[in-house]
């Protein structure tokens, strides 16, 4: 278990009187620290940081996993270079390279929630 002797010199140190302890008043706090509170303090140093950058940018590390979805999208428009333009449920726009189909077909797509890259695409049979 680890003995938390740290934070009462600290509290001490700050109050502006002396605690009796045959401690030399010149030294550091971190000094007079085991290698188990130092390591502990530097754990949770670094745990309040780690968790401080992500409030400073929108919690940006559950963007890491996302929900797949498929979705039927239509083809919506076609350019030259044979880049199609298909639009799902979700009303965002989302090309697909050399694509095969016309205008008007519609696609089961699979997509990466609040991504543009499609990941599969395929015609939908009709049922």
């Amino acid at each position: 278990m680890i003995n938390f002797r740290f934070l009462p010199v600290f509290h001490k140190s700050h109050m502006g009187y002396d605690s009796g302890s045959d401690s030399d008043p010149g030294t550091s706090i971190f000094s007079r620290m085991s290698g188990k509170e130092l390591g502990f303090l530097v754990a949770i140093i670094g745990i309040l940081g780690f968790f401080a950058v992500q409030a400073m940018f929108g919690f940006p590390i559950k963007d890491l996993i996302r929900k797949e979805i498929t979705d039927e999208a239509k083809v919506v428009t076609k350019d030259q270079q044979g880049t199609c333009v298909v639009e799902g449920s979700d009303r965002q726009p989302r090309g697909i390279p050399n694509c095969p189909y016309k205008i008007g077909d519609v696609l089961i797509v699979t997509f990466k929630q609040g991504t543009a890259p499609i990941e599969k695409y395929h015609l939908k049979v009709a049922s």
